[in-house]
């Protein structure tokens, strides 16, 4: 990529110095502004203003270029020296193609202020030039390239023709603030919407894969039975397999089932005392042979029952 030239200038009352590189439209007018201030903080003459400025120019081409026609760019004026400069050293139709650029702009989705100086910016180097728009042709143009969100309002704000082009941009930059400030609003909603539907499916989704599923997972069978539960179950007459107090079968015919093992809970004294059957009061009784248990309890054989499958 090729360098672009540059400008340097120690104080306004010593002569600027031209670096070497690509002539562009804004390194001229920086040029033509260093070298004016220098003209005028110095008093020189018009006269005598090309040759006190032409040994700065450090580019061979440019060096080259100015001795080749000294005589001629010394007796003639700093403007005319600087329109010979253009002429010869920016690019070809350089001023048509800046015009066209400025007039096909379009706002699109920038800030409008933002977009209106640079334009101003652009149309600034055409200054002097015949393709230099007019502050009534640069508002037509704003206006007629706004962005569509940005027309209406401006057309409700019925705004003065006679208005200086800085109040009129003024003055529709505060419409378009009002419309960002909108659309930034109506992006942060819609943001908040999402992050809340995110959330949402998220929750769902986690619940969805965390209910236990029956045989499916080792998470959901049931632990087996602790030595302080199975003593428990011995003492109050209790079934291994349903896990239940008091009750007249063993694990081996129990058509109970085993517990829930996602609602189960460790037995505990205080379970088979609940459970146990309230006494009854019997009536007079005669003579009574020796009573045996009605049925035997497990002695803890049938341990592969404790499994809740």
């Amino acid at each position: 990529m090729t360098k672009s030239a540059r400008v340097e200038q120690s104080a306004p009352s010593k002569p600027p110095k031209l670096l070497a590189g690509e002539l562009t439209p804004e390194i001229a007018r920086d040029w033509d502004n260093a070298c004016t201030t220098y003209f005028m903080h110095k008093g020189i003459d018009a006269e005598d203003q090309v040759k006190m400025i032409a040994f700065g120019m450090l580019d061979p081409r440019l060096h080259t270029w100015y001795l080749a026609q000294r005589a001629t760019l010394d007796a003639g004026t700093f403007t005319e020296y600087m329109t010979a400069l253009k002429d010869a050293w920016l690019e070809s139709h350089w001023d048509t193609k800046l015009r066209r650029k400025v007039l096909g702009s379009q706002q699109g989705n920038c800030a409008f202020y933002e977009w209106a100086l640079e334009l101003q910016n652009q149309n600034a180097l055409l200054y002097g030039n015949a393709a230099h728009l007019s502050d009534t042709q640069l508002r037509n143009q704003l206006e007629a390239n706004i962005c569509e969100e940005l027309t209406i309002p401006v057309l409700r704000a019925k705004l003065a023709d006679d208005l200086t082009l800085k109040k009129w941009i003024e003055e529709v930059k505060h419409l378009d603030d009002k419309r960002l400030e909108d659309l930034a609003s109506h992006k942060r909603i819609a943001e908040d919407l999402y992050k809340s539907s995110k959330r949402t499916n998220t929750y769902t989704s986690t619940n969805k894969t965390s209910v236990p599923k029956t045989h499916t997972s080792s998470s959901s069978r049931l632990g087996t039975l602790s030595e302080t539960e199975r003593t428990l179950l011995m003492k109050h007459k209790g079934c291994f397999k349903c896990r239940k107090f008091y009750v007249s079968h063993q694990s081996k015919e129990c058509t109970d089932g085993a517990p829930d093992a996602s609602t189960y809970k460790t037995l505990t004294e205080s379970d088979a005392i609940a459970a146990k059957p309230k006494s009854k009061t019997v009536a007079a009784v005669g003579t009574v042979g020796a009573v045996m248990p009605s049925s035997v309890l497990d002695d803890g054989s049938s341990s592969e029952d404790d499994i809740s499958d």
